[in-house]
């Protein structure tokens, strides 16, 4: 009886878990703010992010993220990675444009601690027209202010290739590095020098996404035609993500208790019938 019920709670333990972080499925939809001309869709193994043939205001986002609520503390469901220890993430993505396009469209990878991105770093690329423009960069954001200039990664921005993210605990600093083709490594990287030592200390999530924008002085919003961003194996390089909710101590204790209390009756019961 003893061996049922150790194998009955730890049966238990995985159960407080929600699958993987690499099943795309188990991603959550963000929209900052929604708009009509952008669209999401996913399986386990793609997601996809559309544009329609509308102008879509500066500073609109379309995505995914790995927790289910504004932060990992605020989530009921997801993953999410503990400041405290090393890590590194990867994606494939394919980007493809249909009709005339026209405007700035992004797309990026990234890690924070708010899904606003106020205190964020990643990798992004810009489209202008349908065409890769300029280099990948090094975005990242502190207390809701983009830093400028963003660092360009020394490699052209391109309609397919890997975003890779690394972080590092002991110093803050985080990685982020881009190929043109799907890799295992980076064809470059850009160190953010101890930029989460600038952040609150929070727990990280992961996204990526779509962004209509504009830039001071260059292009402007996306205006319209199709654009069709397909996102696909998402891969824990190094690192353990968390999932959430957590078996923390106290429910591990209580899931224990309640079988040891349910042996015990049992047992008493057992007594009770032989008296």
């Amino acid at each position: 009886m003893r061996k049922t019920i150790l194998f009955l709670v730890y049966l238990m333990i995985p159960a407080f878990a929600n699958g993987d972080v690499t099943d795309l499925g188990n991603w959550y939809e963000v929209a900052d703010p929604p708009h009509p001309g952008f669209a999401a869709s996913q399986t386990s193994v793609t997601a996809i992010l559309t544009a329609a043939d509308i102008e879509i205001p500066a500073s609109t986002d379309i995505g995914y993220q790995s927790v289910n609520g504004p932060t990992p503390d605020g989530s009921t469901s997801g993953f999410y990675f503990d400041p405290v220890s090393d890590f590194s993430i990867a994606i494939d993505y394919s980007l493809s444009f249909s009709g005339t396009p026209e405007g700035l469209l992004g797309l990026g990878f990234g890690i924070g601690e708010h899904l606003d991105g106020s205190n964020s770093a990643g990798v992004a690329m810009a489209t202008v027209d349908g065409n890769p423009s300029g280099t990948f960069t090094a975005a990242s954001r502190i207390n809701d202010v983009t830093q400028f200039p963003p660092p360009p990664i020394n490699v052209p921005a391109s309609l397919s290739g890997s975003l890779f993210i690394e972080y590092v605990a002991s110093s803050g600093d985080v990685i982020v590095g881009a190929s043109t083709s799907a890799a295992a490594t980076p064809a470059e990287t850009v160190t953010l020098s101890g930029i989460q030592n600038q952040w609150t200390d929070d727990k990280l999530l992961a996204s990526f996404f779509l962004r209509s924008d504009s830039v001071p002085f260059g292009p402007s919003n996306w205006k319209g035609g199709q654009a069709t961003a397909m996102f696909t194996n998402f891969r824990v390089l190094s690192g353990d993500p968390v999932a959430i909710p957590e078996p923390g101590p106290a429910t591990l204790f209580l899931a224990v208790a309640s079988f040891a209390g349910l042996r015990r009756k049992r047992r008493a019961r057992r007594r009770i019938g032989s008296a």
